[in-house]
């Protein structure tokens, strides 16, 4: 299941809203050939790149039953034979590293993109039209499950971020759930009160 940001769950539930999700495609094909393309209509900078506007589709992945990793494809317009080009000179970029983000078109200062994943290419084609990488899924050891730390008396959010929402005079905290009431802000609190820890908690605190 995907986990979503507080202020990404608040855009998906509201009943209207005029924020699009934009899907990032970074494909790196080599050291110093890294694509950065987006799924809108212009240009749009997010953390500190700029991802160009271009046609690209994507089938969904296929999971088996015999324990391999999915492969799907991933098609990028090549009417103007840019991608073609650096294809060929790396080698038909087999191997190239390709990732997939989603963010929020209002809320493009936000560093942590809504998804992310991995994939590497198994295959690469091309046409008139397309060319279309086979992606094999990738198994990142290095990558933290879960993504986060849960933590019984310390809050992760950023004080007044996003994910915080704090409405206070108040401008520190120090991240417990006491002084998240203190400024009556608990419900929105980042830290899990309910993890036991070997004795009674005083819910007081």
């Amino acid at each position: 299941m995907l986990n979503l940001s507080e202020i990404a769950k608040f855009e998906k539930n509201r009943i209207f809203s005029d924020t699009a999700w934009i899907m990032l495609l970074e494909i790196s094909i080599k050291p110093g050939i890294v694509l950065r393309l987006c799924s809108d209509s212009e240009d749009i900078v997010w953390n500190g790149e700029t991802w160009v506007a271009f046609p690209f589709d994507m089938d969904s992945p296929v999971q088996n039953s015999d324990g391999e990793l999915p492969r799907f494809a991933v098609r990028v317009s090549n009417v103007t034979r840019t991608v073609e080009g650096y294809l060929e000179q790396s080698g038909g970029g087999v191997g190239a590293t390709v990732r997939m983000m989603v963010v929020m078109s209002s809320h493009l200062d936000e560093t942590t993109p809504v998804a992310d994943e991995e994939f590497t290419v198994y295959s690469t084609s091309y046409d008139q039209d397309w060319v279309t990488f086979t992606l094999s899924g990738a198994v990142n050891l290095l990558r933290r499950i879960p993504a986060r730390r849960f933590l019984k008396n310390f809050c992760p959010f950023q004080y007044k971020g996003p994910e915080c929402m704090a409405v206070s005079d108040l401008t520190t905290c120090d991240k417990s759930l006491k002084a998240c009431r203190a400024r009556g802000n608990a419900r929105r609190f980042g830290g899990e009160p309910g993890i036991p820890m070997g004795g009674l908690y005083d819910a007081r605190r």
